[in-house]
């Protein structure tokens, strides 16, 4: 069945195709508006001669509107896709936007609650309090008497980004057929990645989840209050929240004046955001003082649940062992938790690594740790990640922002803020997480199920092969099939020692000195004189 084409839609997506490649035009980006077009057409020039091209790019992104700032922001944290300068500028690159007329607020409301404004809120402020691209957020009060901020998307919205998608996608498929690099960069796989993530930001109730978890993990934390959501006026285009009237970190004159100890603030943020990153696995991707308020008592109330971030736990383990590496200065271990982590690819220069890994280890090495630049050390690495094409988990570069973002503001806070020291802790215990996990009974138990079985099976198992072995005479004309069989049965009996002291050794069986089992390791001795008696007496016995 031929696929039906919304003549309506097609005429909006080139008419919106038109505008985009005139404004990449205008800001000096010619390039990308040849390999949409493939041809030139006069353009309104902006005065950018004197502008890097991050520069361009950032300011051609802000006028292309919501969708592309977006794109922007993501590609700052994807440094195998864009170079350093460039992901710097972009992540300057700012979601705001000016407020919508109340009316189409309302219309919105009403449509997604199902009933008139009046019967959900008792009172309800016309004018915005914050107002981004994707939305904007009123103050209200609810019948029972609760101040709320209730988030509204903006209308029509959801229908321009799906737009710009399919032209993104379009784009991407042309940078991959006909740019050299384009399928080294993956330019659909990363549109699609970017279609999910801003997919997610257009659901309120994806946000709203993402809230409770976060709640439920700081549960019993007295330094971070997370805002309350209320279910019964939240949908996937409102999202209601309790209304927090707390100063922003940014405001340092107001939380002076307010007896609030900048200092303090500064060190429970830090201590949330490595909570977060190194003992939940999953944390807030964009800690700026915008979205941070702090509360009497020093408390912070962070904001906006759009963006998380997350790191599963084998993730957590690689970057336990990425880290220690660092410490330690082992460039292959650096090299091998990189190769775990899917980050080096097949036909990498190895070689170029190695080298360009210790000069950045070399430079970083004996610096005291309040002079340590968490920033810069983040920056050059994401570089030395750009040079040799090093494919990066998102999670691992959303943690590097976060915690950069954090020490900023805590420098902000407090001049002799040291994240590094800070985060020693957390990292050490990530570290003894990752090599202690395999000594839990939880690890183990399914091993040693599998090891008893084995053993169980080991008695009828030699039988069989002993059976074998007396169906063959020595004069037989077959001697090396009794050959084979013979080293079958000695392979058996020595592994079956092997597991067997490796048992009893886990289990501590008695006697025991200093917490290893005498009866283990007298049976890995036998073990490994056994396997030396047999290497030795059958050399050069089972050739041909």
């Amino acid at each position: 069945m031929p696929l039906k084409i919304n003549p309506l839609r097609r005429y909006r997506e080139l008419r919106r195709l038109r505008r985009i490649t005139a404004i990449l035009a205008g800001y000096g980006l010619e390039e990308i508006v040849l390999l949409v077009r493939g041809r030139r057409f006069p353009v309104r020039k902006v005065r950018v001669d004197a502008a890097t091209r991050g520069a361009r790019l950032r300011g051609a992104l802000e006028e292309l509107g919501p969708t592309f700032v977006k794109l922007g922001q993501i590609l700052s944290l994807r440094p195998d896709l864009v170079p350093p300068d460039i992901a710097l500028e972009l992540s300057k690159l700012q979601d705001a936007a000016p407020p919508i007329p109340f009316a189409q607020i309302r219309e919105t409301l009403e449509s997604e609650l199902d009933r008139p404004i009046d019967a959900v809120f008792a009172e309800f402020s016309p004018e915005p309090i914050a107002a981004a691209s994707l939305a904007q957020v009123h103050r209200a009060r609810t019948h029972t008497d609760e101040i709320v901020a209730v988030k509204v998307q903006r209308p029509g919205i959801a229908r321009v980004i799906e737009s710009d998608l399919d032209i993104l996608f379009h784009l991407a498929q042309l940078m991959e057929r006909h740019l050299s690099d384009g399928e080294r960069y993956a330019p659909v796989d990363a549109v699609t990645e970017f279609s999910r993530s801003i997919r997610k930001e257009l659901d309120f109730v994806h946000e709203a989840r993402n809230a409770e978890i976060f709640a439920r993990n700081f549960a019993g934390d007295e330094t971070i209050h997370v805002p309350r959501v209320f279910w019964d006026y939240t949908t996937p285009r409102v999202l209601t929240m309790e209304y927090i009237d707390g100063i922003k970190f940014s405001d340092l004159d107001a939380l002076e004046q307010e007896g609030l100890d900048r200092r303090v603030l500064a060190r429970n943020g830090a201590r949330a955001i490595l909570k977060q990153v190194f003992d939940h696995g999953f944390f807030h991707a964009d800690p700026h003082p915008g979205n941070l308020l702090a509360l009497p008592g020093n408390v912070i109330a962070p904001l906006d649940f759009g963006m998380m971030g997350r790191l599963d736990e084998r993730l957590r383990d690689q970057v336990a062992e990425l880290l220690f590496g660092v410490v330690e200065r082992d460039v292959d271990l650096i090299i091998r938790a990189l190769t775990d982590m899917g980050c080096v690819q097949a036909g990498s220069d190895s070689a170029g690594l190695r080298r360009d890994l210790l000069d950045m280890l070399d430079e970083y090495y004996g610096v005291p740790l309040k002079r340590l630049d968490f920033r810069r050390l983040f920056e050059d690495g994401l570089d030395l990640f750009h040079r040799h094409h090093l494919k990066v988990p998102a999670g691992l570069v959303l943690m590097g922002k976060a915690l950069t973002t954090e020490e900023g503001v805590g420098r902000m806070l407090d001049p002799d803020f040291d994240m590094v020291t800070m985060a020693k802790p957390y990292v050490k215990r990530l570290f003894v997480r990752r090599y202690t996990a395999e000594l839990k009974p939880g690890h183990w138990l399914p091993v040693l199920e599998r090891y008893l079985r084995l053993v169980k099976e080991l008695p009828d198992e030699i039988e069989t092969a002993l059976q074998k072995m007396s169906e063959y005479d020595r004069t037989d004309n077959s001697p090396r099939d009794f050959r084979i069989w013979e080293r079958v049965a000695h392979a058996i009996a020595i592994g079956s020692i092997y597991i067997g002291s490796a048992i009893v050794l886990g289990f501590e069986v008695g006697p025991c000195v200093d917490g290893l089992s005498i009866i283990g390791l007298v049976g890995l001795g036998i073990g490994v004189l056994l396997t030396g008696w047999h290497a030795i007496s059958n050399r050069g016995k089972y050739k041909g």
